[in-house]
């Protein structure tokens, strides 16, 4: 009988586990692949994903006050989005539109007189001479409250209604009343600033920026003309009697930067300054944001008549033409406008100050309230401005 061989047995061991299935490795990794995606979608959903590897587009522009809008932190990132970066030659308007522009993009000039201007130079066969009118900003009269209750007091001015628990931020100012002040030579002291606790034998005046190189001068200097004399000049010699005839009502043209020295505790050494609204609007959005309140101290005084400045950017390039529509359409960069107190326009050019109102009062900030025919100074054509300027302030 043949014996039965028993065959061996045979230890199959099972196939270890990839080492990316492994418990210890999914611990670790699991929070940081889950963070990744994370990351992934949020790219996604922001359009930002393909960025790294998409061209970078740098634009070279000149700009006069509105360059503080392109140095904006939010707003270089919302251009970037758009695979955009601008580097900006901040210069006053008028400086701007006697610079060289061979290698621009676009100029963005603060008001029409200047943009007028350098369109008449321009015109020389360049196709990409475009215009885009994104916001507007009025004229305004910085001040400090002592000195706006003391024009109060000599009927000169008047407080708006305020909206928001507070004393009012915004006075109307009766211009003809404001000039015959400075027609009469009274200083401070003269109409009873000391009742607010301040002593000054300085004349009243309002003091632009540099009449020369910028915008705000210019179209200040032109309001007042207008005021005094019912209309514009019409030619050389009426444009330079106007001018001599308003030269007394008018201070010495300030830095360019002296708007900025307005918003500083030393600021007083000039009461009144010439600027555009939105420079005060800005400011006082940033004061509720680190006070919790407005700066009750300063104030602004709105001239009636007065004018609504229009800033003008003109694509001189392909590229300059694609930042303007983007100043126009898209809806981050008019949300930004509206936070650096800009009044933006709708796609009609129409004024939407409406939704300014609707901005500031959201924000805690007093809306100031402007009448529908608040613009009612015209200014002279661009060339018998510029013989003003150069009959009161010498400008070539």
């Amino acid at each position: 009988m043949t014996p039965v061989m028993e065959e061996p047995l045979v230890k199959v061991r099972p196939r270890p586990k990839p080492f990316f299935l492994r418990p210890r490795f999914l611990l670790i990794f699991t929070p940081f692949g889950a963070f990744a995606v994370a990351g992934l979608v949020i790219l996604l959903l922001c359009g930002n994903l393909l960025l790294p590897f998409q061209r970078l587009v740098t634009l070279e522009g000149k700009a006069g006050s509105k360059a503080v809008f392109f140095n904006d932190e939010q707003v270089r990132k919302i251009l970037l989005r758009h695979h955009l970066q601008v580097h900006i030659s901040q210069m006053g308007s008028q400086a701007a539109v006697d610079t060289d522009h061979t290698s621009d993009d676009f100029v963005f000039t603060s008001g029409q007189p200047s943009a007028e201007l350098l369109l008449e130079r321009l015109r020389t066969g360049n196709r990409y001479n475009i215009v885009y009118r994104p916001f507007v900003s009025p004229i305004v009269l910085a001040t400090y409250r002592e000195y706006a209750e003391t024009l109060q007091r000599n009927g000169a001015a008047t407080p708006q209604r305020n909206q928001i628990i507070g004393q009012p931020l915004y006075y109307n100012l009766n211009l003809t009343a404001f000039l015959n002040l400075i027609r009469q030579h009274r200083t401070w002291d003269q109409l009873g600033i000391r009742a607010f606790g301040i002593s000054s034998g300085n004349q009243v005046l309002a003091k632009t920026t540099d009449v020369c190189r910028t915008n705000g001068g210019p179209t200040y200097l032109g309001m007042v003309s207008y005021l005094i004399h019912g209309r514009v000049p019409t030619s050389d010699r009426e444009a330079e009697d106007f001018a001599t005839d308003i030269k007394p009502l008018l201070g010495e043209g300030l830095p360019e930067d002296e708007p900025v020295q307005y918003f500083v505790q030393e600021g007083k050494a000039t009461p009144i300054i010439v600027m555009y609204e939105h420079q005060y609007l800005s400011y006082q959005l940033q004061a509720i944001k680190r006070m919790g309140k407005p700066d009750y101290d300063r104030v602004l005084l709105y001239p009636y008549p007065g004018f609504q400045t229009l800033p003008e950017f003109i694509a001189l390039t392909k590229d300059g033409d694609q930042l303007g529509q983007l100043l126009n359409t898209d809806p981050q960069l008019r949300r930004r406008e509206l936070e650096l107190g800009l009044r933006v326009l709708d796609p009609t050019g129409a004024n939407s100050s409406e939704q300014m109102a609707r901005f500031l009062i959201k924000q805690r900030v007093q809306a100031p309230s402007i009448p529908v025919d608040y613009t009612r100074a015209e200014l002279p054509e661009v060339n018998l401005l510029d013989k003003m300027d150069s009959v009161i302030y010498g400008c070539h």
